[in-house]
Parts: structure tokens; sequence; C-alpha cells
């Protein structure tokens, strides 16, 4: 029939982006009949809106919610993405992928709390995130007092949601825990706590000493943030070795006077990195400015002369530093940095986590931590956010950082204190408040 051959088109890209080596993926691509269907994304959300008009099962209704705020979502439309969610939440449905997808865009919002509450609510309900749980017997912590308790927590995701969420550490130490941390190999030395926890590197399985250890609660991070007093707190969590930053600026002090700016632009996630990365060569204009100094933050291997011809300049690569291995130099040559300019990646984090100025680019369809365009990003103070408004161009977000860039390399003497991106820069670097104290 019409309407499930409608319902079956919109679906299957997302099956299959969820479970690629199914059987259906060697379906044909879609032939006049659907690609009319598929043409635009108006239609697409009338024949979602059709189909949950029609359906009576509760779950169908659910899911077809979650498929209309997707496509929203990827189109960069936030708030009708999340007011579907929430008109089913409404109706009364509590589907688990209903409420993750809901506490994801209450979170974009502004709902920190909420959101992280309805999100880790539908997600432990999935089969898809029982591969993040890990082997301990601990009750699960929910917010409990912990004066005098010893808590493990568990690191989870990649290295950037480790170091977003581990502002909550400063927290538990602050209500009187004894906290053990289980965290990417690269972080337990890396954390301006790491004097006060317990810290392990997390392997694949647990070492024996750990799981047999006696533990009065447990929690992952990303669980356990959602109950933090404030959970926008503690966004500085990295401290580096003071003395490599010193010699990392001693080295490029010797090399002439300016500002030395670091560069990633290419993400390595599987579903969304091809959107999040941009070409070296559309940051050109940058380039050219006079009194900078560029810097690769990109990881793994990087030819060198190749960058230098697509971005118009010399990239100077530290061959010592191996992030993918040990993030000791990397968080070094960050904090001696005067400006970052990345994508959406885990450097935009550890800049952020380390206070350092970063301008991040976003495509239109961002992801939920950065929160809603128009508005200061709420993670990191240090992070400002230049938006695509296009799906499929970077102009909007790149023209706006070019003229900030002229600023910020050679700002006019009547705007230093007037512009607010050179106020939030000096903000950002602790030049008009006092350090906060360790």
């Amino acid at each position: 029939p019409p309407k499930l051959f409608a319902w079956a088109v919109l679906c299957c890209p997302d099956a299959l982006s969820v479970r690629p080596h199914h059987p259906s993926r060697t379906c044909q691509p879609p032939g006049p009949r659907s690609q009319r269907v598929m043409s635009s994304l108006d239609q697409d959300i009338a024949n979602l809106r059709h189909l949950q008009s029609d359906a009576s099962e509760p779950g169908q209704r659910a899911g077809l919610a979650v498929l209309q705020s997707r496509k929203l979502r990827r189109a960069g439309l936030f708030g009708p993405a999340r007011a579907v969610l929430e008109a089913e939440y409404r109706a009364g449905s509590r589907d688990p992928h209903l409420l993750r997808s809901l506490g994801l865009e209450r979170f974009r919002a502004g709902d920190i709390r909420g959101g992280l509450g309805l999100y880790d609510e539908g997600r432990w309900q999935l089969d898809s995130f029982e591969k993040y749980r890990r082997p301990f017997v601990a009750p699960t912590w929910a917010g409990q007092p912990l004066e005098g308790k010893r808590i493990l927590v568990w690191g989870e995701q990649g290295i950037g949601d480790q170091v977003m969420q581990a502002r909550l550490l400063p927290d538990l130490l602050a209500r009187g825990a004894e906290v053990t941390v289980e965290i990417d190999h690269r972080l337990p030395d890396l954390l301006t706590v790491s004097d006060q926890i317990d810290a392990h590197p997390q392997l694949e399985v647990p070492p024996p000493a750990l799981i047999n250890a006696t533990f009065d609660f447990q929690t992952s991070m990303l669980s356990g943030w959602r109950y933090a007093r404030n959970p926008l707190a503690h966004a500085r969590i990295l401290a580096p070795d003071q003395n490599l930053v010193a010699r990392y600026k001693s080295v490029w002090d010797k090399m002439g006077p300016a500002k030395n700016v670091g560069l990633s632009w290419q993400s390595r996630a599987k579903e969304t990195g091809a959107d999040r990365s941009v070409d070296p060569g559309l940051l050109r204009p940058i380039a050219r400015q006079e009194g900078a100094r560029f810097h690769s933050l990109q990881y793994g291997e990087v030819d060198g002369n190749q960058i230098a011809g697509q971005f118009g300049a010399p990239v100077l690569i530290d061959a010592s530093s191996d992030p993918l291995t040990d993030l000791t130099r990397q968080i070094a040559q960050l904090a001696a940095l005067d400006l970052v300019i990345t994508i959406d990646n885990a450097t935009a984090h550890l800049a952020g986590a380390l206070g350092v100025p970063c301008w991040v680019l976003l495509p239109k369809a961002s992801e939920w931590r950065w929160g809603m365009p128009g508005q200061p990003t709420p993670l990191y103070p240090s992070v400002r956010s230049f938006r695509s408004d296009d799906t499929a161009h970077w102009a909007s977000a790149l023209l706006p950082l070019f003229t900030a860039f002229q600023d910020f390399v050679m700002p006019r003497p009547e705007t230093i204190m007037k512009d607010p991106r050179v106020a939030s820069i000096r903000f950002a670097r602790g030049l008009d408040r006092p350090s906060p104290s360790r």
C-alpha cells in the first residue's frame, strides 16, 4: 500500500545506518517513484505525519515521531524536531527511543539536567547501549549523599565525551566521596583532580583488583552528570604539564613574534565525520593574514607539504606528538596556543577543558552538545561557535570567522575593549578575571 511504501522508503536508510550488514542492504537505490516520495523534507514530514495519525499502536507512533524529529534535526530545524517529540511525550509515550531523543533535544535547548535524565532513562533500555555497560556490581548512584562513601565512576564513549563529562569528578569530591575512576588511558594524569582520585586506565576487561573492590555506588560519568549540583561547572578539568607548555612557547618565540593558532579540520567519526569535516583549502583566507603562525592539531599522520599547499601557508607539525596513544604533548601544545580553530571533534573538547580560546565550526545539523543557534556554547566559556546555516555549504560559518580572525590577529585599538569577540578571548585567557584556584 502507498502509505506503507512511503514508510519503508523513509525508514530504510536510517535502519541500514544502524545495522549496515542486515540482509536488506541488497535493496536497490530508490527508483522514480520513491524519488518523488523523498523529493523534499516537506514531503517526508507530511508522509510521516499521515502515517502517525493512522497508527494506533503506541510504539509505532513513537517510532514515527522519532523519525520525524531526526529528519528535522538533520535539516537544522531543532525547535520543530523537539516539538514533535514533546507532543508524543505529552500524549503519554515513554518509548525508550523517544525518551533518548527527547533528552538530547532538551539538553540542546538548555535543560541540561532534565535532558540528561530523560536520555539516560531511555538509552539504558536499548540493546544498542549494552556495549557501554561495565561489569561492576555496586549499586547505581542516583544522587544519594556521598559523605564518606566510595564511588566508582567509569567513562564511556569517545575521548571528547569523557573530557566533557569529567566535570562531574570535582562535584563528587566536594560531596565528600572517595572517588575511583576508570577512564580512557590517556587521561588519568591530565585531570585537575588527578591527585585526589584513584584513576585507572579503562581496559576492555577491568583488572580483577578493580572488579573485586568494594564500592558503595557506581555510575558512568554521563549518567552521574545529571546529579551534579551545577552541571555546567568545572569545565576546566584538564591540567597541562606546565614545563612542556613553557618549552613550546620558548621554541615558538624563537621563530619571531606571531599569534600561534592551532588547526583541526577533519573528523574520523564513521557516521558524521564527513559532514563535520572542512577542506583545508576553505581556510585559505586566514592563511593570508600576517601575524599568525599555524600548527596542525590533527590526529594521525599529516602530510605537511600537502596541507600547506591546500591551506596556502606553512602548517607546523609536532612529529613527537601522537594523541592517539598519549595526550600529554597535545594538551601542552593546546595550552600554549593563542587560539584554536577546529571542527566538532575531540580537539574542541580538549581546548574547552583547558580554557583555551577556541572557535569551532559547526554544520547546520550540529550535535546536541553545542546548544541552539544564536546562543553561546553552554559547555565551555572559552569556546565560540561558528555555525553554517546551509546543509551543503560552509560559507555562512566561514565568512564571520574570517572577519573575527582579522580582528584577532590585528585588532584595531578602538575596538580592543569593545569588541565582544576580543573581550571573550581576554576573559578566556584569564586577563579580565582572577585565575581560578586549583
